[in-house]
């Protein structure tokens, strides 16, 4: 009798068999569902341009979410403005921080062995976290606006040029 439950229990309340019969079903009867209150002519009379140039042009029935998004930006503008000094700041005073301690336990760490020390390896060791630790502090002491004035912008526009010199030769 134990054989004949397994048999029909285990099915019904296997997680697996049931979770991949409930997506069969779903897979089967979804479509036909979805596509009985779908009209394509009134999907073409809401969903154009023009329908939604005339629904957020600015005027009595203006785009309420439109100033609400420039309030926010603005606000949060003016956020970033009056707090970036103080984060910098901040920043840099972590980052010394946190390299002067990461000297100190590698040095404690690298001379407090009982180890036959390789001094080469030791100062290639602090040589290259120095050069990390003096990457991220010009970094942090540029700011953004240098970032991306003197590293992003002149690699986009080297792309655009290739991209435009490509178009050119193919003649689009």
């Amino acid at each position: 009798m134990t054989d004949l439950t397994d048999k029909i229990y285990y099915p019904l309340f296997n997680r697996k068999l049931v979770i991949f019969g409930i997506f069969c079903l779903c897979v089967l009867f979804l479509p036909s569902l979805c596509e009985a209150g779908y009209d394509h002519d009134e999907y073409l009379e809401y969903c154009n341009s023009t329908t939604f140039d005339g629904k957020y042009e600015k005027g009595e029935e203006g785009c309420w979410s439109c100033a609400v998004v420039h309030w926010l930006m603005d606000a949060m503008v003016t956020a970033i403005i009056a707090l970036s000094g103080p984060i910098m700041e901040l920043s840099k005073l972590i980052l010394n921080f946190g390299a002067a301690i990461w000297l100190a336990m590698f040095f404690l760490k690298s001379l407090g062995s009982f180890t036959v020390q390789d001094p080469a390896k030791i100062i290639d060791a602090v040589l290259t976290f120095m050069f990390k630790w003096a990457l991220v502090f010009t970094l942090i002491h540029l700011g953004i606006n240098e970032i991306v004035g003197q590293i992003v912008n002149p690699l986009l526009s080297i792309g655009m040029d290739i991209g435009t010199e490509f178009i050119g030769a193919t003649g689009w």
